[in-house]
């Protein structure tokens, strides 16, 4: 998403501060890292809603749904007054993480399992 959809948005925000755009191969173990880190708020939330909700799917996508709102959604509103990217690219960042972060929040529902009391 971020080389593939992004990436010539972040090349032309990179390149307006007159720096050079280079191959990082070390920056797909920050986007991995990040990513991790987005599953287990998700399994968090998923966690925290079994409680309330019970378990199963419509729990998870609900959990998908919150944690893409405290990862995503509201941090790339706080950063939209900054000039460094436009309004638009925030709202295609949001857009195209919202089915993987509920596919993902399905995934690790399916998986998380309570040990029997």
């Amino acid at each position: 998403m971020h080389g593939g959809i992004l990436g010539g948005d972040y090349k032309a925000a990179v390149e307006t501060l007159g720096l050079k755009v280079g191959d990082d191969p070390s920056s797909y173990g920050y986007f991995a890292i990040f990513d991790l880190g987005k599953a287990l708020v998700a399994m968090l939330f998923y966690v925290m809603a079994r409680a309330r909700l019970g378990a199963g799917p419509k729990t998870a996508v609900w959990a998908g749904v919150v944690a893409w709102l405290a990862v995503e959604v509201f941090p790339a509103i706080a950063m939209m007054p900054f000039p460094f990217f436009g309004k638009w690219f925030y709202v295609k960042a949001m857009a195209l993480v919202f089915v993987p972060a509920i596919i993902g929040a399905l995934i690790g529902g399916w998986i998380y399992r309570e040990e029997a009391a």
